[in-house]
């Protein structure tokens, strides 16, 4: 039976509707840079009448800046903000398998502590498919912030990355290439049953068990999140090789059918070479960036820390001038 449908009214006296609870878990390590604006936007976010924000856990993996204490200061404000550290640093995939242990909501969200709301009404845009009592699965409509007029060749990359992701999206809702868990919304009848293997990326496995289960995924368009770019070739390279790395996991775990068929995307090179004629400097700089993690993958270069689960790269904050303003930019893709 579905937990989070909202019954409908049937009669004149009818009872209260009932109010659906929601956790956000920030799953965290070394964010001390960024994870005070993520709460703080996460604080402001409006709820409407049918669910309430119930407790904002933060999953600190062993943190070594100023992560936990920025998280403890942001609790004395408010009582919904929980701080749990792990003494040892076991991974993300470890921090949302603690996460699913501690939560009894009616549904979690996921954030990443590097992403920003794009308005107060990001979290209700999100979670409103929830409603239904058939979805299972919701992912964020996330944006990728320009790079302005620099020349860094991994924000180029990275924006190109983005206006890909973008575009394959709008050709199918969920593929291989358009997975990401930056921002998703789970509900308890299908989070209650995951446990997220280390060796295998956190999104993937949940993404994919989504559709092997044959559950319902939505891709919340209009519920906007701002991420930031890599901040250098480097992050860049690794971020794609993990991601190479994962992939050959996933196709392992899951089998060859589910990935290479139901999540196959079509046209994909004729979407990648027209995108470089719109897009020219990015996808110039997205195809040099490529091809170095291609190579880096090749030479197994960190595979042991993806092994035990260990990806995060660098993260940046997001200054509120730079997202203030920006609007929907998906069709500049």
């Amino acid at each position: 039976m579905a937990t989070i449908a909202i019954p409908r009214d049937t009669i004149k006296d009818r009872p209260r509707q009932a109010v659906a609870t929601v956790d956000i878990v920030v799953p965290a390590f070394n964010e001390g840079s960024c994870i005070g604006d993520l709460l703080n936007d996460v604080i402001m976010a409006k709820q409407d009448d049918w669910f309430q924000i119930r407790h904002i856990y933060v999953i600190s993996d062993a943190s070594t800046d100023q992560t936990d204490d920025i998280v403890q200061q942001v609790a004395t404000r408010d009582h919904r903000v929980k701080l749990t550290r792990k003494q040892e640093r076991k991974g993300k995939q470890d921090s949302i398998n603690l996460a699913l242990s501690i939560t009894g909501a009616d549904v979690v969200v996921f954030i990443d502590a590097d992403v920003r709301l794009a308005s107060g009404d990001s979290i209700s845009k999100l979670v409103q498919y929830l409603r239904d009592g058939e979805t299972a699965l919701v992912q964020g409509g996330l944006v990728r912030v320009r790079p302005g007029l620099g020349l860094n060749p991994a924000k180029q990359a990275g924006y190109f990355d983005w206006i890909l992701v973008d575009r394959i999206r709008r050709q199918k809702d969920l593929s291989w290439w358009s997975v990401d868990g930056r921002v998703m919304a789970l509900s308890r009848d299908f989070y209650q049953h995951l446990s997220l293997p280390r060796c295998l990326a956190d999104d993937q496995f949940i993404f994919y068990s989504c559709i092997q289960q044959r559950r319902k995924f939505v891709w919340a368009e209009a519920a906007v999140f701002y991420y930031g770019p890599p901040e250098s070739i480097a992050d860049f390279s690794h971020q794609w090789s993990r991601y190479f790395f994962y992939t050959n996991k996933s196709h392992q775990y899951f089998g060859e059918d589910l990935i290479a068929k139901q999540m196959r995307i079509p046209s994909l090179r004729r979407t990648i070479m027209s995108s470089i004629v719109r897009h020219p400097l990015c996808g110039l700089m997205w195809a040099l960036c490529y091809g170095i993690s291609r190579v880096e993958f090749r030479r197994r270069v960190d595979f042991e820390r993806y092994e035990r689960g260990f990806f995060w790269t660098r993260s940046e904050p997001l200054r509120i001038q730079e997202v203030e303003g920006m609007g929907d930019e998906r069709a500049l893709g």
